[in-house]
């Protein structure tokens, strides 16, 4: 028989059902989260993102990088999921600058962006909310803009949305619509539940489904101003399944509950404001040789683990360390209470062994 493997892509599971919670009232769809940074840049007759774009140190190095590329100057500032807030010393925008705030892993508190905001009303304001796009703080968000790449919780081969909780005039919606990424990346959804219902382990099916994976993805990040595919705009259409959304913060108490004996696993968070849903469950290691073992080891079970984010940096500081020993374990709607106690067992048995 298969083994079982939790984590990965999402695979096709037919059309999502309801109820489904709303996006927010007035909202443009975009194929990528990373383009809305872009699509403002072009919009605004008062040339946002004109001047500096104030980032996290600890954010995604291929976004950040998409965004340098393309002809936006980057500041980094200090920020750390480890922290209540970031380090404010360090954020010094000047009038007219942006600046990015980030909601890691659905789990920060707002209030501390929105009087930050208050006090700072002569820059732009904008948040990514990739990790929970449905939290108290992006329905109660300040700022000028909010995006989120939704393909990250919702199983489809693109989307993202952007939105202004000011009633900031939108962007229109981008010209280009070379879906292929997508289309690969449809593909390998669909190929990737043949795999799963098959029940033998199927190395021409898995070998399938990865390489549409591979090919879309790839193709996905050499686009620019790519528009959501009509396939992924009727997913997401009608809001994001409540089930799931409740299903995903169960999975996180449920494992967190189950790991909290553990001697040498440690979890970045514990606890979150009510009203957010955690992206994943998420272990911090105390060093990176001890993250790579245990990885290869849960990898080896089944079990496929990203890191947010691997960063390249050219020396030591906060963000290497936590990017060095951080490890992500996939707990959302598509596992059950079962497979909870599975992953729980398995980290416990590979603790145990080093």
């Amino acid at each position: 028989m298969k083994s079982i493997e939790i984590g990965g892509e999402f695979h096709w599971d037919g059309l999502p059902k309801g109820p489904f919670l709303p996006w927010p009232e007035s909202y443009l769809f975009l194929s990528l989260g990373r383009d809305a940074v872009l699509a403002l840049r072009k919009r605004r007759k008062d040339e946002i993102l004109a001047k500096t774009l104030f980032i996290p140190d600890y954010f995604c190095p291929e976004v950040s990088k998409y965004w340098k590329d393309n002809g936006i100057t980057i500041q980094q500032y200090e920020d750390d999921p480890r922290w209540p807030h970031p380090n404010w010393n360090t954020l010094t925008p000047a009038r007219g600058d942006c600046v990015l705030a980030v909601n890691y892993f659905g789990v920060r508190d707002g209030s501390i962006w929105q009087d930050w905001y208050k006090s700072n009303p002569q820059i732009s304001l904008i948040e990514d909310h990739s990790h929970d796009p449905l939290s108290v703080w992006a329905k109660t968000s300040n700022a000028d803009y909010c995006f989120a790449s939704i393909r990250k919780i919702f199983p489809a081969p693109d989307g993202a949305i952007l939105w202004s909780p000011r009633r900031h005039s939108l962007p229109p919606e981008p010209e280009n619509q070379n879906w292929s990424g997508s289309a690969l990346k449809l593909a390998g959804m669909i190929w990737k539940k043949e795999y799963f219902g098959s029940k033998e382990t199927n190395l021409l099916l898995k070998d399938s489904f990865r390489k549409f994976q591979v090919e879309g993805e790839k193709l996905l990040s050499e686009s620019k101003g790519l528009s959501i595919s009509p396939w992924s705009h009727n997913l997401l259409l009608n809001g994001f399944p409540e089930n799931w959304r409740i299903k995903r913060e169960e999975n996180v108490r449920l494992l967190l509950e189950l790991l909290k004996e553990s001697t040498n696993v440690k979890s970045l968070f514990s606890d979150w404001p009510l009203g957010h849903c955690p992206f994943n469950v998420v272990l911090v290691f105390k060093t990176n040789e001890g993250r790579e073992i245990f990885r290869s080891r849960i990898i080896s079970k089944g079990i496929f683990t990203p890191v947010h984010w691997v960063l390249d940096l050219d020396k030591d500081g906060h963000a290497f360390d936590l990017s060095s020993c951080i490890l992500t374990i996939p707990v959302d709607h598509r596992y059950s209470a079962a497979d909870m106690h599975f992953i729980a067992d398995t980290i416990k048995e590979i603790d145990n062994e080093i």
